[in-house]
């Protein structure tokens, strides 16, 4: 596109609206938009420019690799990458197959650009701001990532521009890679080797904290075996206590009822020799009282004569 084209476009967004006829700041979602596919083929041949300025040794529009259609294709020694432009957001489960086509038709990158979303993280894509920026200046705001203090990689707040994205990919300084087992994003090679040290340092210690766990759960299982037995043993102890206090009651209430058994016979001794002696007392008497009456018979007669 010219110069006064160019300026022509300046001209109307100074005036409020874009080359589409949107309000400015708006952005055209229709697939079929005309000024859309206008500003994508844009997009597509400056990205040739810009990669081949970068060092790519071919780049292809619109090429075709194992009878898939690509939006561009390009190539540097052994690497042959591909770039997929969607100015509306793209449906993730036929990004996502189509993303697993083209590396099984031999790319060994794929990159989306598109607008910015939370589908930025679930692609290897990037966010852009404006498809339609003015001087082809485009602006990287989502899909970028970079190291944090500690060490582990997160979402870019600021923005890139994305001809510094493309010399740093096609240079190998900038890579795609997934931050956690969901999402993903683009970052420098060297936020990437901070990432994987932090998050090696991360598992070691993990690692270290679950063999501490699993040493700790080994002596706790062993202590609770321990325990096991003892109570096992002093279950044994206590139930052969019961057995001999059970014992000991049953010989206890015998002897009690031997006890009982002799108190009664005794008792019962007991009355018949008060009966024998009450009875032998009595016999006394009498005889004692026969022996006076014979005696005094005997005197009466002795008086007599």
């Amino acid at each position: 596109m010219g110069d006064s084209s160019l300026r022509d476009r300046s001209r109307t967004r100074a005036q409020g609206k874009d080359s589409r006829g949107h309000a400015a700041g708006e952005r055209c979602r229709e697939s079929d938009c005309a000024a859309c596919r206008w500003d994508v083929r844009r997009l597509e041949f400056w990205l040739r420019g810009r990669l081949l300025a970068a060092g790519a040794e071919d780049v292809e529009v619109a090429a075709s690799l194992g009878g898939i259609g690509v939006d561009v294709l390009w190539r540097k020694g052994d690497r042959t990458c591909a770039i997929e432009v969607s100015s509306a957001a793209p449906e993730l489960t036929r990004a996502r197959a189509r993303t697993v086509e083209l590396r099984t038709s031999g790319c060994s990158e794929v990159l989306w650009i598109c607008p910015p979303g939370f589908w930025t993280a679930q692609l290897p894509a990037l966010g852009l701001d404006d498809f339609a920026a003015d001087g082809c200046e485009y602006r990287v705001v989502g899909g970028l990532l970079i190291a944090g203090p500690g060490g582990v990689v997160s979402a870019r707040q600021s923005a890139c521009e994305l001809r510094e994205f493309i010399t740093g990919w096609v240079a190998e300084e900038i890579a795609f890679g997934c931050r956690d087992e969901h999402q993903g994003g683009w970052a420098t090679v060297t936020d990437w080797e901070r990432h994987t040290r932090t998050q090696a340092a991360v598992i070691a210690r993990q690692r270290q904290e679950l063999q501490n766990q699993r040493t700790a759960l080994a002596l706790a299982r062993k202590a609770t075996r321990d325990k096991t037995k003892q109570l096992m043993r002093m279950t044994h102890r206590l139930e052969r206590a019961e057995i001999a206090s059970q014992q000991q009651a049953d010989d206890l209430a015998q002897t009690r009822r031997k006890i009982a058994d002799h108190n009664r016979v005794d008792a019962t001794l007991r009355l018949t020799v008060a009966g024998q002696r009450s009875t032998l007392l009595q016999w006394q008497l009498i005889t004692w009282f026969a022996v006076l009456v014979i005696i005094m018979l005997i005197a009466a007669g002795f008086m007599l004569k």
